[in-house]
């Protein structure tokens, strides 16, 4: 069974309570524990499973216990603030790995005055710049390169008009922004035929839907996450368009999609960025094993996604540690040097999650491919690409 959990006010603190004895390494993870985009909260579960997994398999990092912290931020900016300077001047987290756009956006130039390590969930182009943001970190290609791939697949097939629909929100309406302004929809012979901004928490497109039926386009890409995709293509069947005229990004690859919608799902399109859960692959040897003992939170796309930012952060912090010969009483040049450590990783090994990963632009995989929904299930479509 599996440890157990405690809930502290204001933020469903998920702790395991050995890892809060003699600990010298903490670490700091916030995500959307409940809230509008829990479906797709497997990535917090996977990166604190694999902290504990390291202390259970191997007695933490080069023999020091890990400190592994889960806040719930509700998918709120004021409390994804106060979570962040918890984890920064409470639980002196030396890695952080924090949730949404707007919540990193806000914090970005703070990241960078605190000198902490933070490993986004956020896949905005607006806060990758290793120059200009030398402590932020992500997992993947960018929001703004999963939409190019989305429109590129579209050109290829011979399609000359695109819809782009997307969520009010910081998460939604800025990569949306970004491309249309770079003139790259132009350059790939692609009119842009409409833009349709809706309300993150909709319950109802029956209206935008209609429109994107009269626009009649050969493509509608949804800057979304998965509780509003799930409506777009419910009140897409109701109006008689199919799910393969509508692709996503890598957050709508979500069992609830076929699970809810059934027939009226296949055909959707998502950009992939990680392995499916249960792959073939060695990580998921590891997540089996922790899983024994253990009870496995999320059994989705993201919760690998989740796995491998803890591969990535513990590999970072192994390296600081292995180099000053045990954990710095200094904690500012403790984060210094996973800092260092993390942007000197070359060619780290997740498992099989993703192609191996480079880490000096602080983007590491860069690849992704195009997974579709078929009977029932999605299914990959295509090779792995660059996105850059």
């Amino acid at each position: 069974m599996r440890k157990s959990l405690v809930i502290a006010a204001f933020g469903a603190l998920l702790a395991s309570p050995s890892n809060a004895v003699s600990a010298d390494i903490n670490v700091c993870i916030w995500g959307t524990i409940t809230g509008p985009d829990a479906l797709v909260n497997g990535m917090s579960y996977g990166a604190r499973d694999y902290f504990e997994y390291l202390n259970e398999a191997e007695g933490g990092i080069e023999g020091h216990k890990v400190h592994t912290v889960l806040l719930d931020g509700r998918y709120k900016l004021d409390e994804e603030q106060k979570n962040y300077r918890r984890c920064v001047s409470e639980e002196n987290a030396v890695f952080i790995n924090g949730w949404s756009t707007g919540a990193v956006k806000s914090l970005r130039d703070q990241i960078q005055s605190d000198a902490v390590p933070f490993m986004t969930d956020s896949h905005s182009s607006e806060v990758l710049d290793p120059k200009k943001f030398p402590y932020i970190f992500m997992a993947g290609p960018t929001y703004e390169q999963q939409i190019l791939i989305g429109l590129r697949s579209a050109a290829k097939a011979g399609g000359k008009r695109v819809v782009i629909m997307h969520a009010n929100n910081e998460y939604g309406r800025a990569p949306v922004e970004v491309v249309r302004k770079s003139g790259a929809i132009e350059e790939m012979g692609l009119e842009l035929v409409d833009q349709i901004e809706f309300p993150f928490d909709t319950q109802d497109l029956t209206g935008q839907i209609l429109r994107v039926k009269n626009i009649d386009p050969d493509l509608v890409f949804v800057q979304a996450s998965t509780p509003q995709m799930l409506v777009v293509l419910r009140d897409a069947a109701k109006v008689g368009l199919p799910a393969s005229l509508f692709m996503g990004n890598m957050y709508n690859i979500s069992p609830a999609i076929p699970e809810q919608l059934g027939a009226s799902a296949e055909g959707f399109r998502s950009i992939q960025l990680y392995a499916d859960f249960g792959s073939d692959i060695p990580a998921m040897k590891d997540i089996n094993k922790y899983g024994e003992s253990n009870t496995i939170e999320k059994r989705d796309t993201y919760y690998m996604k989740g796995w491998y930012q803890g591969i990535a952060m513990s590999t970072a912090i192994r390296n600081a540690v292995k180099k000053a010969g045990g954990v710095p009483d200094d904690l500012v040049a403790f984060r210094n040097s996973v800092r260092d450590e993390m942007e000197n990783l070359p060619s780290l090994d997740t498992g099989g999650i993703t192609p191996v990963v480079n880490y000096a632009n602080h983007q590491g995989p860069t690849q992704a491919r195009i997974s579709e929904i078929k009977g029932g299930s999605y299914t990959a479509v295509g090779e792995w690409i660059d996105a850059e």
